[in-house]
């Protein structure tokens, strides 16, 4: 009985050293060259980066790193095309816009842009599934970051795109 009580005990004192954080990745910039018009999804733009989750974690909670990550979920996912755009040349040119996370030997995750719109479109949101614990791929360090889409109207000129994720992460000991 006594174990019983000081194992429900440590549950309730882990629980409480828990801490949630909000996280900004690093920006992961990438241009889109020009695409003629297709009929199905085609990839825009990838790059790799390295993320170093460890210094992000410790830069907001000191008494944390990577080890202590519990739960990793995206909160927001955003592209948005920095220079150059213009009402013929923007996210307004594209449909069905996917950005695709992935690490190698991991399962990637997927966040998709349904939004339909013509003209100068420079901010789009992803639809995430913020439920799917992502601790694993993230923890990967690097991380491949690709935008597909159909192209409705030819893009004709490099349209640089920043590309910024916001995770909630939980930590504990």
């Amino acid at each position: 009985m006594g174990s019983a009580i000081i194992g429900t005990s440590c549950k309730k004192l882990e629980k409480a050293t828990d801490q949630n954080i909000t996280l900004t990745s690093a920006d992961v910039t990438f241009t889109i060259t020009p695409k003629a018009t297709s009929v199905q999804a085609v990839e825009l733009s990838s790059q790799t980066t390295t993320a170093d989750l460890d210094a992000l974690i410790k830069k907001q909670s000191p008494s944390f790193g990577l080890k202590n990550v519990k739960s990793l979920k995206i909160k927001t996912l955003t592209a948005e095309i920095t220079a150059g755009s213009e009402a013929n040349n923007s996210f307004g040119n594209l449909s069905e816009i996917s950005a695709i996370i992935e690490a190698t030997g991991k399962t990637p995750f997927t966040a998709t842009y349904t939004g339909t719109g013509t003209g100068k479109i420079d901010k789009i949101n992803f639809t995430v599934n913020n439920t799917v614990d992502l601790k694993d791929l993230i923890s990967s360090g690097n991380l491949k970051y690709t935008l597909k889409s159909k192209v409705n109207t030819a893009l004709t000129k490099d349209l640089p795109v920043k590309v910024v994720a916001t995770y909630d992460v939980v930590v504990g000991f």
